[in-house]
């Protein structure tokens, strides 16, 4: 039921996945992110079924976009603090940067905006409003054996404010 749940959320998301300069005059972003891991590979996340374990994070995010590079894409940095609980418990902090696509036909109608990084991220949000709401593939591999048998993902929803 979750399974699919998440997965008509992401194809919403991503189906509305558009016009220019989408979050041109708010540098800054907070977002409250909770999700659940599945054991499922990456690649795999589109289609099948999806295997839930009993492992969920919660977690805040801040970003900076600090260059706009072209009419299409921002490069940003974000900060995260993850607590992990159920089958794994710990607390994962992590940074990086970012490149973001902005630009999409129906952004006059909702603000979209799509991310990769070791995540896959689709934002959305009406156009004049600082909320917007995120979904997230969090993924951290084991880059095909070299550190481990295999990566994790966490499939994430979240509420994002730009200001």
């Amino acid at each position: 039921m979750i399974a699919t749940l998440w997965r008509a959320g992401v194809l919403t998301l991503l189906t509305l996945v558009s016009a220019p300069a989408a979050f041109a005059e708010k540098e800054w972003a907070v977002t409250v992110l909770g999700g659940q891991y599945s054991g499922s590979q990456l690649l795999k996340l589109g289609g099948g079924t999806l295997d839930f374990k009993d492992s969920y994070t919660a977690g805040l995010s801040l970003s900076y976009q600090f260059v706009d590079w072209g009419p299409h894409m921002r490069w940003e940095l974000e900060g995260q603090a993850l607590q992990h609980f159920g089958e794994q418990e710990h607390v994962e902090f992590a940074s990086s940067i970012n490149v973001r696509w902005i630009t999409f036909p129906w952004n006059r109608y909702l603000v979209t905006s799509v991310l990769h990084y070791l995540l896959i991220e689709a934002a959305v949000g009406l156009p004049n409003s600082n909320w917007g709401l995120v979904a997230r593939v969090h993924h951290r591999s084991g880059i095909f054996g070299l550190f481990s048998h295999s990566g994790s993902n966490v499939l994430a929803l979240g509420l994002r404010y730009r200001f």
